[in-house]
């Protein structure tokens, strides 16, 4: 009898083997990604003037750079640099002219402009250095002087 029953198990996994083919699953993954930027100001940067008086740089002594830092999730995105302006006294900005220059550890590298610039940055992740100089030959009077410089990020 044993047999008997070990040949009707035989066959009846047979019959469920040959009647059942393997049943075929789709492994799929999906995602729902919304592309943003976002820039930081890590260090504001300072201006010094040089020894002449006709310069105020963040390079000279006691000047120092202001560090943005740029997270992206998404597409890699483009970061806009609008052209630097200059307040302080009136007498001293009229006839200045105001620039900035930057680097970044992704590898932009922007000679000092007064213009509008764009860096299509490399990577999602980024730290930029900027840089700002002013210049008058006339020299600055005593006062509070602010560069500023609108950067943006667009994907």
């Amino acid at each position: 009898m044993a047999s008997n029953l070990h040949k009707s198990a035989a066959a009846l996994i047979a019959a469920i083997s040959i009647a059942a083919p393997a049943q075929a699953e789709n492994v799929t993954f999906s995602a729902a990604l919304v592309n943003s930027c976002v820039l930081s100001l890590s260090v504001p940067g300072t201006l010094a003037a040089t020894s002449d008086g006709t310069t105020m740089t963040s390079e000279t002594g006691g000047g120092l750079p202001a560090t943005m830092t740029l997270v992206a999730v998404g597409a890699a995105p483009t970061v806009n640099f609008a052209a630097p302006s200059l307040s302080g006294p009136s007498a001293s900005t009229s006839g200045a002219t105001t620039q900035i220059r930057y680097t970044s550890l992704q590898g932009a590298n922007q000679a000092y402009t007064s213009g509008t610039s764009s860096r299509a940055a490399g990577a999602l992740l980024d730290t930029f250095t900027v840089h700002s100089r002013v210049t008058n030959n006339a020299g600055f009077t005593t006062g509070t002087y602010t560069v500023t410089t609108v950067v943006t990020c667009q994907q």
